[in-house]
């Protein structure tokens, strides 16, 4: 992930997880009016992109779930 130094350990890595989530959650919300109204060449480059936001939402919601698990278990 782009941002974050190993060293850092596993509070900053969750960090850095969460606010990849929640920017790529806020993106999404973003792109609806264009899904909903947009055809052709803009609609496919809106759907490309929100594949690729799926991928962040996906290894960064992974990512923070670990963290949290870790945290939960240290306790």
């Amino acid at each position: 992930m782009e941002g974050y130094d190993a060293a850092d350990g596993p509070t900053a890595r969750g960090a850095l997880a969460r606010a990849n989530l929640v920017a790529a959650l806020r993106e999404c919300c973003d792109l609806a009016d264009g899904v909903e109204s947009l055809d052709g060449p803009e609609l496919l480059e809106i759907l490309i992109y929100l594949d690729s936001l799926r991928f962040v939402m996906a290894e960064s919601g992974q990512l923070l779930q670990g963290v949290v698990r870790g945290l939960e278990d240290t306790r």
